[in-house]
């Protein structure tokens, strides 16, 4: 495993040690916590922005799309008794 050296300021040490003291773990555990859970949201992120710009490739070849006003329609009726199913793409 690497080690990393991380520079924090003396405000910072001490909250993080409050938090780590309250949460009954290491200021190390803490630290190692925080940041897989930002890169886990920033490759998320990335993902989702590949998949945004994927899509709009895809509608500037072909034009097709829903408006919002069908897709609006269509997500009101999600977890009722009369459910429409996805409406078509048109262009």
């Amino acid at each position: 495993m690497a080690t990393t050296s991380v520079k924090l300021s003396d405000d910072m040490s001490a909250r993080l040690r409050r938090l780590a003291d309250s949460k009954r773990r290491t200021p190390h555990w803490l630290m190692v916590e925080a940041i897989n859970r930002y890169i886990e949201q920033e490759e998320r992120k990335a993902v989702f922005y590949a998949d945004a710009l994927a899509s709009w490739e895809e509608y500037r070849q072909d034009g097709l799309h829903v408006t919002w006003a069908e897709a609006k329609s269509w997500i009101s009726t999600w977890g009722t008794d009369n459910e429409k199913e996805a409406p078509e793409c048109h262009k």
